[in-house]
């Protein structure tokens, strides 16, 4: 059910204050699922065949979730104290995952959106029959591989650093677009701003015409979707001169900023809008695409970029005979009739109007 509120005299009162108007939405959420969300922040015990995957991340009722073993059997101890890494937990469907299907194991897995790093683990010791304890666990490195983060298996950066740089709060954040839900701790935002951020922000974005000092999208019309960006870090430095007004996307990509998420709809618009103005029109190089696109597609980009001599469109449309707009891939081949999509739902489309594609898990396992 829509509800229609005429909030013309709110406007009315933030205009006279001098502030911005923004878009407002909002989403409401039933008392299950709060109850989910709820419940996988401590952990929810679950089956393989529980799972689904997203692009070939882990998904558990439409959250993308960490998963893990919480049994250590009788070396628990040592991984409490430090002395052992102990079981990996995974964050994608690894070749991991699908040896422990074939195999038939069933083994008590648990899954969470906790971003601490912390699990909850328990085995045996030789001092008590049975022991729990929270401990750090480290991430499956066939999970890095498959999913290509960050190049893991064909970019400029080492295995190494991107193994024991990994941060789960950054791996989330770079994946936002793929899901309608988001943890809170992911949500939560501590500002550490001073008191008149607000309106140093609006003033500034407004003396840059709101236009991204990055990418050069005019974002007037969707002025919520123009942040204002510390270039030192320093959230009390308000000077002119350490300010960048950054569209969302722009200004998640900036150093030390890989915790900042942005959701599908923002990420649409901001394709959308670069399209219509034309920055996307032609694109110098791989690393001009790989600079522009979503995120949660660079895994998948480096790796086309490894075998593929031309460039894809970022962001195109793509019509029916009827001149009707049937999808937006993030990543296309016009001359080719070939495109990279989410999902089978949009895989399906696109065959039905001529177009051959592959799933961004599909290309990732490939």
């Amino acid at each position: 059910m829509k509800i229609r509120t005429d909030f013309g005299l709110l406007w009315q009162s933030v205009k006279q204050m001098g502030a911005d108007e923004r878009d407002f939405s909002f989403e409401v959420s039933s008392r299950e699922e709060m109850d989910i969300d709820i419940e996988l922040e401590r952990g929810v015990e679950v089956a393989l065949d529980d799972l689904e995957s997203t692009g070939g991340l882990l998904s558990y009722k439409g959250r993308q979730v960490l998963l893990y073993i919480p049994d250590h059997g009788s070396w628990v101890q040592s991984v409490i104290d430090g002395k052992n890494q102990g079981n990996r937990f995974h964050v994608g469907d690894c070749t991991k995952l699908d040896e422990m299907r074939q195999k038939g194991k069933f083994d008590r897995y648990t899954v969470t959106t906790d971003l601490s790093g912390v699990f909850r683990i328990s085995g045996q010791s030789n001092v008590s029959s049975h022991i729990e304890h929270d401990a750090e666990l480290k991430v499956c490195k066939l999970c890095l591989r498959m999913l290509n983060y960050r190049g893991y298996d064909t970019g400029p950066l080492a295995k190494k650093v991107i193994f024991e740089e990994f941060s789960i709060s950054d791996f989330f954040a770079t994946y936002s677009t793929q899901f309608r839900f988001l943890p809170k701790q992911l949500l939560d935002r501590r500002s550490g701003y001073s008191d008149e951020w607000s309106e140093i922000s609006r003033r500034y974005r407004e003396s840059r015409s709101w236009i991204c000092e990055c990418c050069g999208i005019n974002l007037a019309g969707n002025k919520n979707l123009l942040h204002c960006h510390h270039v030192s870090g320093n959230k009390r430095d308000n000077r002119d001169d350490n300010l960048m007004a950054l569209c969302a996307d722009c200004h998640s990509k900036q150093p030390d900023h890989e915790k900042m998420y942005v959701r599908k709809s923002e990420m649409i618009e901001i394709q959308r809008l670069r399209r219509h103005q034309g920055i996307l029109d032609v694109l110098p190089g791989w690393d001009a695409v790989l600079e522009y696109i979503d995120s949660a597609y660079e895994g998948v980009a480096r790796k086309i970029m490894k075998t593929s001599r031309s460039l894809p469109a970022v962001g195109e449309d793509i019509e029916n005979s009827k001149g009707e707009i049937v999808l937006t891939p993030e990543l296309s081949w016009p001359a080719q009739r070939f495109a990279i999509v989410d999902n089978e739902e949009q895989l399906d489309t696109l065959t039905q109007v001529g177009w051959r594609a592959m799933t961004m898990e599909q290309v990732l396992k490939s």
